[in-house]
């Protein structure tokens, strides 16, 4: 029994059908999650903007902030509807600074078709959904080793993606993948405009041994952005902060965005059973973005705006029985270009700027107890330079993950 904790470390970082098809034999289910975490620090003080050098951030890219906080909170139900039909919705509840911009939300409403068997390998879905193109944005802070998002990801799609689009998949034949997706570009980096919208295609491989297991992969997405605007503070959530006495708030500069992003990724997970209480794990994501467009203010200012920006991260792990040991490396990097009368002006508020050549980057050390079936324990310590300055936290979290109701086996999975 020790070798049940095993399977999900191998699986981690695949693109997994298991939550989008439900099974004919198990045609409805109702899933829960919960991830929360105390963190001894936060990334930024009171008054200031979490702007990450060299950088353009958006969408729901929050800093850590001190204290114990909901993650998020996600309660999804998925139904077969017949043979080749099912559908899913999901409510989502995310940290969202401290004026609550994260609160509930419809993350999930979309309806599939699933032919020539029980889940493919024909696949179409249509609705509102999470990307699949990259295994590290299709994972949440349940699903992921560390409690945290990548960097990368934070930077380049603002966290979270959750779109209203259409996907076409043709999954594991002979352990090979291939799909496309189209989206009206309500995720950051796009706009949900005339000009705006985003598409993405996406390849895999995996395979399987008795003790070795590989994961491979790639893909391509490109987005439209209209006078986009970094609505974590800026755009329809501009705010004036106000300071105590003898504190200083910082204004936020809202700058825009009009213009392409191009966006290329390869991911892969190795892993390795050395008998039924070790195995090793090794995976990492990189991407590239080529933005190319206008950066401008609502007084007019405009530069023309180019970019080579990288990033991605390496995680080791080894898992003993029910305990995870793993280290987070990250990086990132930029190489921008403005040009234009009002580029110097406009690089500064936009925080294009980097005047100190920063090189953001994090590294976190993890410890994952999986105390129950459904509950998982989690430590972390991280030391953070997306900022010059270098700042270390200790993070301690609890994850549950619990199928509440199925067809098959009636309340929390018992007969």
């Amino acid at each position: 029994m020790k070798f049940r904790f095993l399977a999900p470390l191998m699986a981690a970082s695949s693109l997994s059908l298991a939550h989008s098809v439900p099974s004919q034999n198990n045609p409805t289910t109702v899933d829960a999650s919960l991830a929360a975490t105390w963190r001894s620090a936060n990334v930024i003080g009171d008054y200031d903007y979490w702007q990450i050098p060299g950088t353009m951030m958006g969408g729901e890219a929050w800093p850590a902030e001190k204290g114990a906080q909901i993650d998020e909170l996600n309660l999804g139900v998925a139904h077969r509807i017949d043979e080749n039909f099912y559908g899913v919705i999901k409510f989502n509840h995310h940290a969202g600074g401290d004026d609550d911009h994260g609160g509930a939300e419809l993350e999930h409403a979309y309806v599939g078709w699933v032919c020539c068997d029980d889940t493919g390998p024909w696949l179409v879905e249509a609705g509102r959904m999470s990307a699949q193109f990259s295994p590290g944005l299709a994972q949440h802070s349940v699903d992921r080793l560390a409690s945290e998002s990548p960097l990368a990801l934070d930077v380049l799609f603002g966290r979270d993606f959750h779109d209203d689009g259409l996907r076409f998949w043709w999954h594991q034949m002979a352990g090979f993948s291939l799909g496309a997706e189209v989206w009206k570009g309500k995720a950051f980096p796009a706009t949900d405009t005339e000009n705006g919208g985003a598409w993405d295609v996406f390849g895999q491989y995996q395979w399987q041994g008795e003790r070795l297991a590989l994961t491979l992969g790639g893909w391509f997405y490109s987005a439209e952005a209209e006078s986009r605007s970094d609505h974590r503070y800026g755009g329809g959530h501009q705010h004036v902060p106000v300071a105590p006495p003898g504190e200083i708030a910082t204004l936020f500069p809202d700058t825009r965005y009009t213009g392409e992003t191009e966006i290329a990724g390869a991911h892969f997970k190795l892993g390795y059973k050395l008998n039924p209480d070790w195995a090793l794990a090794l995976d990492g994501e990189w991407m590239q973005a080529k933005p190319d467009g206008v950066v401008h203010d609502g007084i007019g200012r405009e530069a023309n705006f180019t970019a080579t920006q990288q990033g991605g991260w390496l995680q080791p792990s080894i898992t003993w029985r029910a305990h995870t040991f793993g280290l987070r490396a990250e990086q990132l990097n930029t190489d921008n270009k403005l040009t234009g009368a009002a580029a110097p002006q406009l690089a500064q508020d936009s925080g294009l700027a980097n005047p100190l050549e920063h090189d953001p980057q994090r590294l976190t050390a993890i410890w994952r107890w999986q105390w129950r079936k459904n509950i998982a324990i989690r430590a972390e310590a991280v030391q953070d330079e997306s900022l010059p300055e270098k700042e270390h936290r200790w993070n301690l979290g609890i994850v549950w993950k619990e199928t509440l109701w199925s067809s098959k086996t009636g309340l929390r999975g018992h007969h």
